[in-house]
């Protein structure tokens, strides 16, 4: 401890200017990443968001205000596949210690350009259709209705929990080029907050 105080804290060492200039550094770098992550995960915006009991299942219906940049339209157009991603996770809080997470799922979307036919595609698990223009794409992506999620008995009857949930384009499906240039760039990066709803089943 003793040298530990003496080669850095002590004033008048050699290296106490370059720590604190290191220091300066790292803290300028944080907050830009901080200011940066946060215009990024507001890109996508959520209209409305409803969580019921149908029958023996839980649906959930949202309507996301997409909005494809320039950048991923002209991606579209050049064959590059788009991937988004609906995730959702249900948590029950704890007071003596962090919320545990009982449920988690997620809808995958994939939008590709067919040039033959100049329509997009877009599927979802085992099921694709055609679509006419980039806007068609983004209401049937932005649009969740009626869609089940999970069975009740999943969940304890009367207890109380949080169901969260986003949209957002799946960067890491991308070719390895565009994510570099996905690093950082709102054009990029859409996506919306988490949004939660608390809920009794």
């Amino acid at each position: 401890m003793r040298f530990f105080q003496s080669s850095v804290l002590e004033p008048g060492a050699g290296d106490s200017g370059w720590c604190r200039g290191f220091a300066v550094r790292v803290m300028v770098l944080l907050l830009a990443w901080g200011v940066a992550a946060t215009g990024l995960a507001e890109t996508i915006p959520l209209r409305s968001a409803e969580l019921r009991v149908e029958e023996s299942a839980v649906v959930f219906s949202a309507d996301y205000g997409l909005s494809f940049t320039p950048s991923l339209e002209e991606a579209a157009e050049r064959g590059i596949p788009l991937h988004f991603v609906l995730e959702w996770k249900v948590t029950y809080p704890r007071w003596y210690w962090f919320d545990k997470t009982v449920l988690t799922g997620d809808t995958r979307y994939r939008l590709s350009y067919l040039p033959l036919t100049r329509q997009y595609r877009l599927s979802t698990g085992l099921l694709s259709q055609d679509v006419a223009s980039i806007g068609e794409a983004e209401r049937l992506i932005g649009r969740v209705t009626s869609r089940p999620l999970f069975d009740r008995d999943a969940l304890e009857e009367g207890q109380r929990y949080t169901f969260a949930v986003r949209l957002r384009l799946d960067t890491e499906r991308m070719p390895k080029p565009f994510q570099i240039t996905a690093l950082g760039s709102r054009d990029w990066n859409l996506a919306s907050p988490w949004h939660t709803l608390d809920f009794r089943p």
